[in-house]
């Protein structure tokens, strides 16, 4: 009987959520679903970026090998000098694909007469 009175008491109970704290709750979701969609849209932008980087350099990674292939090479190169005491020629090969430049360095040791 006890339990029956209980359940009485509960459902005569009229108090719950008002509309002003539903309200608020929605105003809260909309607030983080919009700073989640703009994280999303970041992320979308910056991985086409990385996409579009990613080819121009393997697009001017390709055309230096053909270059290097056909026997091109830079005339003017610089020696590194210090701890290999002039030993290691650097060429430095700048290539332009779609507007981006992309600098490859080139190192070759030099021989000398031991």
């Amino acid at each position: 009987m006890k339990c029956l009175i209980k359940t009485r008491r509960l459902l005569r109970d009229n108090s719950g959520e008002t509309m002003v704290e539903v309200l608020v709750a929605f105003t809260l979701l909309s607030i983080m679903l919009v700073i989640f969609s703009q994280g999303i849209a970041y992320a979308t932008r910056a991985e086409v970026r990385a996409s579009k980087t990613r080819e121009g350099a393997d697009q001017a990674m390709a055309d230096l090998q053909q270059k290097l292939a056909s026997g091109y090479r830079d005339s003017g190169y610089t020696q590194i000098t210090g701890i290999f005491e002039g030993r290691i020629k650097v060429e430095t090969y700048p290539i332009t694909v779609d507007g981006n430049t992309y600098t490859y360095v080139y190192y070759e040791a030099i021989r000398t007469g031991d």
